[in-house]
């Protein structure tokens, strides 16, 4: 049974692990599970993202585990990748853009990113031939009420464009499910 690797340098851990050694692998990620914990704290994330962080440094660690050039330096591997990660994950969430589930309008001003802008235009593609498919003018007109409150003038009775927007809704919804 191999030794604990407690007083063993990183690059005699990374040897042994590399000979498949789990208590190798285990005291590698007890010797420096605070450090990455610590460095992915510094960068502020949710908690669920820097579990992730953490769970993706130690996966790419064992990944690059026989690649690493010089294993004697693994403190310093770890510290880069574990900034790169939590960087990539900054840029993740700063892409993310909290959204008004009524009107599909971002909240906060912030302007989304291409991708996004493409599959919103996209969206609103698929929602125009859904409307123009609509036979009834007032469907039609409630439609476009719904999609777009402020290009449409507003129906004298609330009840009738109640109703309609309703019948719009579910034609709309039917409409989609054939597409």
């Amino acid at each position: 049974m191999a030794t604990t690797g407690r007083g063993a340098d990183d690059a005699e851990l990374v040897r042994r692990a590399l000979l498949g050694e789990y208590p190798a692998w285990r005291d590698i990620v007890d010797r420096h599970l605070p450090m990455v914990n610590a460095i992915a704290r510094s960068y502020r994330l949710s908690a669920p993202d820097r579990e992730d962080v953490v769970q993706t440094v130690w996966l790419t660690l064992n990944q690059h585990l026989p690649r690493l050039r010089e294993p004697r330096h693994l403190k310093a591997w770890l510290s880069r990748v574990t900034r790169d990660k939590c960087l990539r994950q900054r840029e993740r969430d700063a892409r993310q853009y909290p959204t008004d589930p009524e009107t599909f309008a971002h909240i906060g001003g912030a302007a989304p990113d291409p991708e996004t802008e493409y599959l919103r235009k996209e969206r609103d593609a698929t929602l125009r031939r859904a409307v123009d498919g609509l036979r009834d003018p007032d469907e039609r007109r409630a439609a476009l009420r719904y999609l777009e409150p402020e290009s449409v003038p507003r129906a004298e009775d609330p009840r009738v464009a109640s109703n309609h927007r309703r019948r719009m809704v579910r034609r709309l919804r039917d409409s989609l499910e054939d597409v």
